[in-house]
């Protein structure tokens, strides 16, 4: 009865442990206590891999217990022979006597405790497929182990492997979740980075680099699709893979890149040895880098494959698995996006710039004004060239002129202004294009003649990059085109090439303009002139003083009497706020709230995605955290407090869960971000479409407050000023007039029938949402000045502005 209740006793001790380290420590105390042993040593089997059966081969030392007299050392942490191994190979519980058996058994102790041993027990803890370990117990007071000592270990050993194999499963458990979290929060972290920057230069060793640390990988190599060859190029590569050389390519279907490109789904290559699809790379294979495993997924652009991610042996020399691989899906599909918005950012600023580009042809081959030319060329080469400074000079017969500085109205008669004229004359006599830029070894120049040239010049003024374009035709040398920057260089090879077009096309303007200026006028002129004494000669005298007074009555009054003055424009009505709902995660629509021209206040609801997977995670975390609460006050209970740390720890992991989950479940109802109207068409249809994460749900116009969007011719710009008033009638409403203010005013032009437009934009109440989206109508815009700031005028100058300025214009254009 006594020895029932103490292995009851036991038990309970040993189910109270909450950790592996624990339960081991209290099992070997209990049992050297119980038998009046010198030491305890704990042995857990290790299986070896490569053993078709699966049998424990080695045996490692967990832990160790001892009495205050003296310590055994074993011969190492894990051993191969020994009595442990006989235990754990056959099975059975053995006992040892120095006096009668061979010391060579205890080979697993080191050699100076070897020699201490006089009576050994070894027992087993069994497992539920092998044997899980084996407790020894060394030289008993009594010096012998007894039936019932042997019958207690044999009770003991079997209690403690149960207890052993509930906190293995609890540790493998708590080691699944912790890893599910921290892969989560990795992909929330890398999704986060991943559309930190639109840049494709930036991006591009963003994604690498960071998948790279996240798989714990020895390289990482990024391909993309090229579009017209359809073939996957190796753009950005992570640590080092000397398998694939500079600029390597690689078909569709081929390799195992081109293998995942191919069928859109991953690959997971444990053994590269062992793959055929990787031979050829295997023969580039170095002493010190040896292909081992690879995994690889491809990036989808929706059904469209735009490229593939290629992650090349584990840190730690294993092999990766199923979850690497799919985890590694999972990045993939955040890099798509990424690259994906990219690409569209670079399309966007190609279409940007091929439009300024156009613009800046047409206004400098729509006239025959060199000055115009010139100083268009240098004003609006910014809007698709980046670059601090630049400048335009041209021969004039057989003189160099600088035509035109940027942000300068005339060229400045300075000491730089005459060294930048001499730095292009040189450049304009070259064949190609200079470049001179600063670098840690001093300046770089192409050509090498360029240095002693530019150099200087560049060092006074404080500039780290030059770049000239020397501008010619079949004729010869017209001039130059020179650009300036605090940054070393600072073009691209695509903004080089814009650059060259915008060259070609300046250098046929300035021809044409130059040609247009030795057209003689002597024969036009000398007609008028005489003309015009005729007309004297005819006049009395009386009459010039008759006619005089009545046009200096005319004027005063003209100057006299005041008058607003407005700036009229076609205008086009726009939401004043307008803001698109998207799905923060992704799901399958459950149920929409709203249809086309459904009236919404803000916080309502608009539409419920498929949540049910995300809750019932939900309630299995909350279920969790229940537990470990509980397992906690137990704890505490208990004063363990080995056991409430563990507990606390687990509470605090699960609380992560819930709080994850229900992040999770909350982003799955869309509610509305602003009080309007709904604007997407037949968004009710929309139920069981899949959204994924960042696509449009619907789109929100707000018709309490709308705008319009004016086109103000650019000599209308010095009179608009912000918040001036704006009168507004449209074609739908003839009979309203609609209150405003000017509430921005554009930045760059645009053009509209052969003229020069700034795109306005005023505000206006929109009572009883009588303006909708899309009317059109016309407006009158108070101008600015005039008396007192009042936007009134003098009646001559609101008549005669248009015309005068028409006049002066014209005139202008003759002058030398």
């Amino acid at each position: 009865m006594e020895h029932s209740s103490r292995l009851l006793d036991l038990a309970t001790i040993f189910y109270a442990c909450r950790d592996t380290e624990t339960l081991l420590k209290t099992f070997a105390g209990r049992v050297g206590g119980s038998l009046e042993a010198r030491a305890v040593l704990v042995w857990l089997a290790a299986a070896d891999q490569e053993e078709s059966e699966g049998q424990a081969t080695v045996a490692k030392l967990q832990t160790a217990w001892f009495s205050s007299e003296e310590r055994f050392e074993a011969a190492a942490e894990a051993v191969l022979e020994g009595l442990p191994m006989e235990v754990l190979e056959n099975g059975e519980m053995l006992q040892f006597s120095s006096e009668s058996q061979d010391s060579e058994r205890l080979a697993h102790l080191a050699e100076a405790s070897r020699a201490r041993v006089k009576t050994a027990l070894y027992g087993l803890l069994p497992g539920p497929q092998r044997p899980a370990g084996v407790v020894e117990i060394l030289n008993p007071r009594s010096g012998r182990f007894t039936t019932d000592e042997m019958g207690y270990v044999r009770e003991v050993s079997r209690l403690a492997a149960l207890a052993l194999a509930n906190c293995l499963d609890r540790e493998r458990e708590l080691h699944e979740h912790l890893t599910t979290v921290e892969r989560l929060t990795a992909l929330y972290d890398i999704s986060r980075i991943f559309n930190s920057t639109l840049e494709m230069e930036e991006l591009l060793p963003v994604i690498v680099e960071k998948i790279r640390d996240t798989m714990s990988a020895t390289a990482c190599n990024l391909w993309l699709v090229e579009a017209e060859t359809k073939r996957l190029h190796a753009m950005q590569q992570a640590g080092e893979d000397p398998t694939l050389g500079e600029g390597a390519q690689c078909a569709v279907g081929e390799a195992v890149v081109g293998k995942a490109a191919q069928s859109g789904q991953p690959i997971l290559v444990e053994t590269a040895a062992e793959e055929d699809l990787l031979a050829e790379r295997r023969g580039n294979q170095t002493e010190d880098f040896q292909l081992e495993s690879l995994m690889c997924a491809p990036l989808l652009k929706g059904t469209e494959v735009i490229g593939a991610i290629e992650v090349v042996n584990r840190l730690d020399g294993g092999a990766f698995t199923e979850e690497d691989l799919y985890f590694l899906s999972s990045v993939s599909e955040q890099a798509a996006i990424a690259i994906n918005n990219a690409k569209l950012l670079d399309a966007e600023r190609q279409v940007s710039v091929l439009d300024a580009l156009l613009r800046i042809s047409r206004e400098i081959t729509s006239t025959l004004d060199l000055d115009h030319v010139l100083r268009t060329v240098v004003h609006q080469a910014s809007t698709i060239i980046s670059f601090d400074r630049g400048a335009i000079g041209l021969f004039d017969r057989d003189r160099f002129l600088l035509g035109a500085v940027s942000g300068e109205t005339e060229v400045p008669k300075t000491r730089e202004a005459e060294q930048l004229k001499n730095v292009l004359e040189w450049a304009a006599r070259q064949e190609s294009p200079v470049s001179v830029d600063r670098s840690n070894d001093g300046w770089r120049a192409d050509p090498r003649e360029a240095k002693e040239h530019v150099a200087d010049f560049l060092e006074n003024y404080g500039y780290a990059g030059f770049y000239a374009l020397p501008l010619r035709d079949d004729q010869g040398a017209i001039g130059a085109i020179g650009l300036l920057s605090g940054q070393a260089e600072f073009l691209s090879d695509d903004e080089r090439e814009t650059l060259g077009i915008l060259g070609n096309q300046t250098a046929v303007a300035i021809r044409n303009a130059q040609l247009y200026q030795q057209v003689p006028l002597a024969g036009f002129l000398k007609p008028w002139a005489e003309r015009k004494e005729k007309l004297f000669a005819a006049m009395p005298k009386a009459r010039w003083i008759t006619w005089a007074w009545r046009a200096a009555a005319a004027a005063a009054l003209l100057f006299i009497i005041p008058m607003p003055m407005h700036i009229g424009a076609n205008v086009t009505v726009v939401p004043a706020a307008r803001r698109v709902v998207t799905a923060e995660a992704g799901g399958i629509v459950e149920r929409v709230a709203v249809h086309e021209g459904s009236m919404v206040k803000a916080g309502d609801l608009l539409a419920v995605l498929d949540s049910s997977a995300d809750q019932l995670k939900l309630v299995q975390a909350q279920t969790s955290l229940a537990n470990a609460q509980r397992a906690l006050a137990d704890a505490e209970f208990r004063s363990d407090p080995s056991a409430a740390g563990q507990a606390r720890i687990e509470m605090q992991l699960h609380q992560a869960e819930v709080q994850f989950e229900r992040t999770r479940v909350n982003e799955a109802v869309l509610t509305a971000p602003l009080s309007g109207v709904v604007v997407t068409p037949k968004v009710e249809q929309k139920v069981g479409t899949m959204l994924n994460a960042g696509d449009t749900f619907c789109e929100l116009v707000d018709q309490s407050d709308m705008a319009v969007e004016m086109s103000v011719r650019e000599t209308d710009l010095p009179l608009l000023r912000e918040t001036m008033p704006v009168r507004i009638k449209l074609n739908a409403l003839p009979t309203r007039t609609l209150h405003g203010k000017v509430d921005r005013i554009g930045a760059i032009t645009h053009e509209e029938g052969g003229e020069q437009f700034f795109l306005v934009r005023a505000d206006f109440a929109n009572a009883g949402f009588a303006a909708r989206d899309g009317m059109v109508g016309s407006a009158k815009i108070l101008a600015a000045g005039g008396w007192f700031s009042s936007g009134w005028h003098p009646l001559g100058y609101v008549i005669f502005r248009t015309p005068f300025r028409w006049a002066w214009e014209s005139v202008w254009s003759w002058l030398p």
